[in-house]
């Protein structure tokens, strides 16, 4: 089926129209997939950096504690 040639302004800013709204939703739909995707990963990552940097932390005052010489 051809599309006709011979199309009322009006009938082509419908058409154009459609095609900007299809693929906005399309965009939309791509970025909240990608969000999601990063929001799970930067959730578990958060988790992990309040276990470990405390871990980090404690680990090294104790190194640096048994360095210092005694008296």
């Amino acid at each position: 089926m051809k599309v006709p040639r011979n199309v009322s302004p009006a009938a082509a800013a419908r058409r154009s129209l459609l095609l900007d709204i299809t693929i906005g939703v399309f965009i939309g739909l791509f970025a909240i997939i990608l969000a999601a995707g990063i929001g799970v990963v930067g959730f578990f990552g958060l988790i992990c950096a309040l276990i470990l940097i405390p871990w980090y932390l404690i680990e090294g005052g104790m190194r640096a504690k048994r360095r210092q010489p005694r008296r």
